[in-house]
């Protein structure tokens, strides 16, 4: 039975190829991922070990709290207590550490870095110490005066600059000028991470960054013959209340954990991606063998009738399986070398310049991979392993076998049984709260009902879809149809890969043009005003406030409001405070007040959206714990409830965001023009003192929609280049599929070339089957789509996305698009149809 099993396999090297190539492409890229990150993760490692080796303590403020957009949230540092901690017996060398936003401008007077969607864009002090100091001079020297500034080398390059150049530094305190009086690396490359630095005097970045008097953390260096450990117990007998210390050991093991936290998000999401790929895989593995259990029903009859048992013939299918698994799993692993390289590629092009390393390939990386893909193979050819150890021996005398899969009631009953059961995991992921893994285990789930459901689909829809081919076609396009209907298991079980790829594509396409239309909506609702300053930076960082009073004293504006974003607790739950204007943001926005008034907005007082404020039970008059980063717990009074959400679910008036919040930037500063005045006029005198601020952009209000749904659309676009892989992998499959095909047809289709039949038509008769299989999966893929789009706008509705949007034109681009490929890929089987010897063919069993 071995040497059975191994003839075989010699005997169909092609066929395995094909099989394989499918799982060896989701293998890959889930190899690709783990190395990439792995990779990533062990350089950082190392970078952090050798930046710290010269730091011995680590001197920081207690954590406040942690937010989910912005991090860990401390308070800062009275800059006096490095006077304290240099009395300490022991201590060599201190120097301030502070990290806050500061973004270069380059030579052609655009901002370097976009710190949205890539790596930071940050400002500190040039700490004197070089043991201390995480930075080497590349080149030139460091700063010596308030107006010279040391940059990376990257941003150097980046930005077309050279040392000795005048540039422009934003910061809170307004644009600066400063001359480049050194580059830097940091622990051997042009920038951390891809991240634009910009070093100063200690004086000036206090001024410029933190507040006078003010650091981010301390970090401390041992005189000889002091141990790290010994260091910091001394240091930590000296701290006030609120302030810890950290070894050197702990505050470089604090930030590898980090750096492989932040990577693990990343790995998560390209895993999923993975996964699907595999997903996808699995049915062009299941539906392949499938296919050959049914070609080989004679030889395996024969095989029991000569006497193999039901064991030995389901173990030659497994073992066949196991094969491609084994050679998908081994290429997959090797490719996934190139994969993590073009990942690199990638967030390079995203602006998020990594460090290179030599490539990591993991112990679990080798395993992990060539589980995944022997898994995926042998699992899906376990049910056509069991049909084919039920072959009874009579069947040897069989010359046909017909498909009576379409009419299965026990199918139908159970297609529908498993794809409710899918559609209620959903349900419970997004409406209960249980969580992405159930969401993602009931759209599997679906798609699997939607499979099983298939063969009762497809008979009926390729009969509907296929209509028009006769009329059109003739004799190819009817052979086409009755193809696809004949045997109803196998066109669904081919359709099924490609559904899964579209139902993705589509449920993203819907969601995003869902995304777009409520933001457009919301914005029409909410903002009367007529110009928006925006800074393009929505996490941290942005224009100086100094900026919105400019403009509110310009005669062309009447109304400004700068919108400011600060991380908060409230009540307890993690969320982003902003501060606007009180007394003129009504002008400018209507948000729905139904309760209060936004205008008395004074010192201590909050405004709640309405659905938060249900939620809770508060009303006006309420008192609410806010605990911000600076300033702790403090509790403010529930002035006024509101319903539009433009503004998040919580605002502040200035006078209580200033008091409470270190850092102030204003995001967006939002403006109505004055009676008498056009837009065209009013955005030219805007742009005037908004030119000094190259981050600047004054935009209408098509304009901002536009923008705040840029980051959207990368996002998006990346899905769908990621989902492409899926529909990639379900054209092999349907390649694969008609490939096997000809397979099971030769006889029949060497009648009709006997009969008549040009190459022409026969090539079309293919060709149009494989564009009813497309369709197939299309439609069905397009139904599960918009159905997951639905619930998902739905689950977001208290997020903003209230608007449910089926882009018609968009979907029908899909459609033709998946129509076209069909046919793309049916070109290779429909020569192969065409070149088929009719003699032989004819004579063939």
């Amino acid at each position: 039975m071995f040497n059975l099993i191994v003839k075989n396999l010699g005997a169909r090297k092609m066929r395995l190829l094909i099989t394989s190539f499918a799982v060896m492409l989701g293998v890959a890229f889930m190899a690709g991922t783990l190395v990439f990150t792995d990779t990533i993760g062990r350089t950082f490692d190392g970078l952090f070990a050798e930046a710290n080796v010269g730091t011995d303590s680590y001197v920081r403020a207690e954590l406040a709290f942690d937010n989910e957009m912005t991090g860990r949230q401390r308070p800062r540092l009275d800059a006096s207590l490095i006077d304290v901690i240099n009395d300490v017996d022991g201590v060599r060398a201190s120097g301030g550490y502070s990290e806050a936003w500061a973004q270069i401008v380059g030579s052609d007077g655009k901002v370097i870095g976009n710190p949205d969607m890539g790596a930071p864009v940050l400002g500190g002090p040039w700490i004197a110490d070089d043991a201390l100091n995480v930075f080497d001079i590349d080149e030139g020297r460091p700063p010596a005066a308030d107006d010279e500034v040391v940059i990376d080398a990257g941003s150097l390059h980046n930005g077309d600059l050279r040392v000795g150049d005048r540039t422009t530094v934003l910061t809170e305190a307004g644009p600066q000028s400063m001359t480049i009086v050194g580059s830097a690396t940091f622990a051997g490359i042009d920038s951390p991470g891809g991240a634009s630095v910009s070093l100063f005097t200690p004086a000036a970045a206090q001024r410029l960054l933190t507040g006078e008097g003010k650091v981010d953390a301390i970090k401390v260096a041992a005189v000889d013959g002091v141990d790290e450990a010994e260091l910091t117990a001394r240091i930590s007998q000296v701290l006030p209340e609120g302030v810890e210390v950290l070894s050197g050991a702990e505050i470089t093991a604090e930030q590898q954990a980090d750096i492989a936290e932040d990577m693990s998000f990343l790995n998560v999401f390209l895993m999923v991606f993975a996964i699907i790929a595999l997903f996808v895989g699995s049915f062009i593995i299941y539906n392949s063998f499938s296919i050959l259990v049914a070609q080989r029903t004679k030889e395996m009859a024969m095989l029991r009738a000569i006497g193999a048992g039901r064991k030995q013939v389901m173990s030659s299918v497994l073992v066949e399986a196991l094969a491609v698994g084994l050679i998908a799993s081994v290429t997959g692993l090797l490719a996934g070398v190139g994969v993590a390289a073009g990942l690199a590629s990638m967030m390079s092009a995203m602006g998020i310049d990594l460090p290179s390393g030599s490539v990591v390939i993991s112990s679990g990386t080798v395993i992990i991979s060539l589980v995944a893909g022997t898994l995926v193979s042998v699992v899906s050819a376990v049910f056509p392993a069991r049909r084919a150890s039920k072959v009874a021996p009579i069947a040897a005398l069989r010359a046909v076998a017909v498909d009576r899969s379409g009419r299965s009631r026990r199918r139908a009953i159970a297609g529908i049984a498993v794809t409710g059961s899918g559609a209620a995991l959903m349900g419970a992921g997004l409406f209960g709260g249980a969580g992405i893994a159930l969401l993602g285990l009931g759209a599997a789930t679906v798609f699997i009902g939607v499979s099983v459901l298939g063969p009762t689909l497809a008979r009926p829809l390729s009969r509907v879809i296929g209509a028009p081919l006769p009329r059109l076609r003739g004799v190819p396009g009817n052979i086409a149809r009755e193809n696809a209907m004949r045997n109803p298991k196998r066109t669904a079980t081919t359709a099924s890969a490609l559904m899964i790829g579209v139902a993705l594509v589509g449920f993203i396409t819907i969601l995003a043009s869902s995304t777009t239309r409520s933001m457009e909506a919301s914005m029409e609702r909410s903002f009367t005003g007529d110009l928006v300053v925006s800074s393009g930076n929505a996490k941290a960082g942005g224009l100086s406030p100094q900026l919105a009073v400019e403009l509110a004293a310009l005669p062309e504006v009447d109304e400004a409001s700068g919108l400011r974003l600060a991380p908060a607790l409230i009540d307890g739950s993690s969320t982003q405070l902003t501060g606007v204007e009180a007394a003129t943001i009504g002008a400018i926005l209507d948000l729905g007040v139904t309760d209060g008034d936004i205008t008395d907005l004074g010192p201590g007082v909050l405004a709640v959206h309405e659905d938060v404020a249900l939620d809770k039970g508060w009303h006006v008059g309420s008192v609410v714990p806010v605990e911000f980063t600076q300033t702790g717990v403090q509790q403010l009074r529930i002035g006024a409830i509101y319903s539009e959400n433009v503004l998040g679910d919580y605002f502040v008036g200035l006078e209580t965001f200033e008091a409470n919040v270190a850092d102030q930037f204003d995001s967006q500063i939002v403006m109505t023009v004055a009676d008498g005045i056009d837009l065209d006029t009013a955005k030219a005198a805007i742009e005037r003192p908004a030119s000094a601020y190259p981050q600047a952009e004054v935009q209408n209000r098509d304009e901002f929609v536009d923008s705040r749904l840029a980051n959207v659309k990368t996002i998006i676009n990346l899905i769908y280049a990621l989902l492409a892989l899926a529909i990639v992998i379900a054209l092999l499959g349907i390649a694969n599929t008609l490939a096997l095909s000809i397979f099971e047809r030769t006889r029949e289709l060497g009648l009709l070339r006997a009969v008549g039949m040009t190459r022409s038509q026969m090539r079309a008769a293919v060709r149009w089957e494989a564009t009813i299989i497309a369709l197939l999966g299309t439609t069905l893929g397009l139904v599960i789509g918009t159905g997951f789009g639905w619930a998902i706008v739905t689950a977001l509705e208290g997020e903003g996305i209230s608007e449910f949007h089926v882009p018609v034109a968009s979907l029908g681009v899909i459609t033709l698009i998946s129509a076209l490929a069909g046919v793309a890929a049916a070109i290779l089987p429909a020569r192969r149809a065409a070149r088929l010897d009719v003699l032989g063919a004819i004579t063939s069993e």
